[in-house]
């Protein structure tokens, strides 16, 4: 009968405790079990974290050493001081906060036992100007000594510090429930029911890259850079060099290295020039004029430059050893080497008119690149007065960080320029930056300099027998939108009708349902490397609009007749209908069995070509495939002085990292009065039970 009575009472209670939650929630009604956990907790999951790399000398970025959770109340940087000092907490901070909290963070150790993680809201404004990258980015790699100058004024150097403690970017979501969450902590003083973030940032590699790859704890930073050539290279496997004409190579980076590699876009740091390369082969493609130059266009778009330019190092290395990933690009033919850099803030509205600079290494020992100076001047004239350009001041030390030290390093001979909107010093403030966003960039100096790189390349390589370059402003201006919206803006980014028709892109699937095509500029990492040169299976989306968008613009004009025996203009994908090796399938999309899904077989020269340490090589050994530690390049970079390799890794983590919840947690009294109750609960619900059972004994027996 107890027992009866007891079960009775606990049903009662149980449907008490969900009627009373029902309709207690923010919306009004709890209608499952998932509502009132999102009511209790604010998450963010598997995004947005700064994550710990790897290079020769230790360890860089964040983590949550040693611990799976890291537990700790909310507080704005601001109230830091006038709260309780004991324990460890989590700091919020205004973007504009960022970089003198974590200059302090690393200089006052009694700050630094106070913080338990990092949180950065972006919804408080744009900071005035932030680059975690150096004052001067590469300086160990420039062709010149002078590694106190400053490129980069707003450069703080952050991405090649160690911070060990957990740090993430918020979205604006998370960002309101942090914000009054930690109002309410500062409010209360810390004390009762506090606010808390639990982080969870574990990551497993220790050391340095070295011992991570020996222990299969890290991946190699790397991705895929694409090159092709305007018009497409009579003889991709070169055996015949009679007419090889010299080559004038155009560069152009893609990427970035922020704090949080998630939020990293780079639009001024390197998109800007990717853009303007783009638009201008795409132009001089359309305009159907290579045929007749006299010399031969290529073109690079390299990744892993903001990675001390593992990119156009391991390019170089590729030549060196005229690997299938380059044949055709031959060192010993390019003379000329023209790099777009930052250009996206070039147009001055109060001029109406977009200012270019002209950087060269002009010391001894290095090649005359007073033609490119030349003919850019040219070219901008052909655009007065919308396009000026000048050549950057004498007074600088050199070429600024750019690719192009690496070509000038392996072959100084050659007439290099960088493009830049700077003279002296870099004019974005947001070089290698987590804001470094569309807004950041102009489109009329992306139209100006793309009609600038255009016209420039047009007068390098014509001959005599050339006729003029006719270009249509209206069009170039369509074509860099068209980019732009793909390549810049976060929607719809990969989505867009351009990259539609060429490839089917990679959806990135959050957390809460949400998704995203938007182009990433952190590289990432390399599980392993693709030695087919043409083949776009495992390609992260960046490669692979790049090689189909410069394949199809630079592909040589189908035959008109064509036998279906040539293959040229055959219907193609990766797995069956595979295109001869002198062809490359252009605008193939997985996912679909329709022939108008398949690629066509194209005559371009357009390649990937994989970015990684050459420290480092991908195969079998010791019976399994992976990674490897490698002497291989030792000697090339010795005989060009090379500074040791960084050979940048990316630790590996647990599943369900990193995540971040917000939530109230109770206070120590509350804690302590339902430890209470609940025993008190235990031992009279035993108590009843023990009466229930005896009764039932002494009922049995008097039967």
């Amino acid at each position: 009968m107890f027992e009866h009575l007891r079960c009775a009472v606990l049903l009662i209670a149980l449907l008490c405790l969900l009627s009373s939650c029902a309709g207690s929630g923010p919306t009004g009604e709890w209608k499952q079990l998932k509502d009132l956990r999102a009511s209790m907790y604010a998450e963010m999951k598997y995004s947005r974290a700064c994550i710990k790399l790897m290079t020769r000398t230790g360890p860089q970025g964040c983590e949550a050493a040693d611990q799976e959770l890291i537990t700790a109340p909310l507080v704005y940087s601001y109230d830091l001081p006038a709260l309780p000092r004991g324990g460890r907490k989590v700091v919020v901070l205004p973007a504009s906060d960022v970089d003198p909290f974590l200059t302090r963070l690393e200089t006052e150790p009694a700050l630094r036992e106070q913080v338990a993680g990092v949180l950065v809201d972006p919804t408080s404004g744009l900071p005035a100007r932030q680059s975690v990258a150096p004052t001067f980015p590469g300086a160990a790699f420039a062709p010149y000594s002078a590694p106190s100058y400053v490129w980069n004024p707003a450069g703080t150097g952050f991405n090649r510090h160690f911070f060990g403690i957990p740090m993430y970017i918020l979205t604006g979501a998370l960002a309101n429930e942090t914000s009054w969450r930690a109002a309410y902590n500062a409010e209360n003083k810390l004390k009762g029911g506090r606010h808390v973030a639990r982080m969870q940032l574990p990551m497993q590699a220790e050391g340095n890259s070295s011992q991570c790859i020996q222990e299969n704890t890290c991946l190699p930073v790397g991705g895929y850079g694409v090159w092709t050539a305007l018009p497409p290279l009579p003889d991709p496997s070169y055996n015949t060099t009679g007419s090889a004409r010299p080559i004038t190579l155009l560069l152009a980076q893609t990427d970035s290295n922020s704090l949080f590699h998630d939020a990293t876009r780079a639009a001024g740091t390197a998109t800007s020039g990717l853009v303007a390369c783009l638009v201008a082969l795409n132009l001089l493609a359309r305009a159907g004029l290579a045929g007749t130059y006299g010399r031969q266009l290529a073109f690079a778009a390299l990744p892993g430059e903001a990675f001390d330019f593992m990119g156009s190092k391991r390019l170089l290395y590729e030549m060196s050893l005229n690997s299938s990933y380059v044949q055709g690009l031959r060192l010993d033919l390019i003379d000329q080497v023209l790099e777009v850099g930052q250009v996206g803030s070039a147009f001055d509205d109060a001029r109406n008119r977009s200012s270019f600079f002209v950087h060269s290494q002009r010391t001894a020992g290095f090649g005359n690149a007073s033609a490119l100076l030349a003919a850019a001047q040219t070219a901008a004239t052909l655009e007065a007065p919308q396009v000026s350009v000048q050549s950057a001041s004498a007074a600088n030390p050199g070429i600024p960080p750019s690719s192009l030290m690496s070509f000038l390093r392996v072959k100084p001979s050659i007439a290099g320029a960088v493009l830049s909107d700077f003279d002296s010093a870099f004019t974005n403030p947001y070089y290698q930056s987590d804001f470094d966003i569309g807004t950041n960039v102009s489109l009329e100096a992306l139209v100006d300099a793309s009609l600038l790189v255009a016209r420039t390349l047009h007068l390098l390589a014509a001959s005599p027998a050339t006729p003029p370059l006719q270009l249509n402003r209206t069009l170039a201006l369509y074509l860099v939108a068209d980019l732009v919206v793909c390549l810049v803006w976060d929607t719809p980014g990969m989505r867009c009708p351009t990259a539609a028709l060429l490839m089917s892109p990679d959806i990135q699937v959050f957390y809460d349902g949400t998704t995203s095509a938007a182009v990433s500029a952190y590289p990432g990492v390399l599980p392993w490397v693709d030695a087919d040169p043409k083949a776009s299976r495992s390609k992260p989306n960046l490669a692979r609009f790049l090689f189909n968008y410069l394949g199809n613009i630079t592909a040589a004009p189908l035959p008109a007749n064509r036998s279906n025996s040539s293959w040229e203009g055959a219907p193609c994908d990766t797995t069956v209908n595979i295109c001869p090796a002198s062809l490359a399938c252009i605008g193939w999309r997985y996912s679909t069995t329709d022939t108008a899904g398949m690629g066509r077989c194209r005559n371009t020269s357009t390649n990937y070509v994989p970015a990684y340490s050459t420290r480092l090589w991908y195969g079998f050994n010791k019976s399994w495939w992976g990674w490897w530690l490698s002497d291989a390049a030792a000697d090339w970079e010795a005989a060009y002085d090379w500074p040791p390799d960084p050979m940048w890794a990316e630790s590996n983590w647990p599943a369900r990292t990193p995540t971040l919840t917000v939530f109230q947690e109770e206070s120590t009294r509350t804690q302590v009065a339902t430890l209470v109750v609940g025993l008190l609960l235990s031992v009279a619900t035993a108590a009843v039970s023990w009466a229930g059972v005896k009764a039932f004994e002494r009922h049995l027996k008097t039967q």
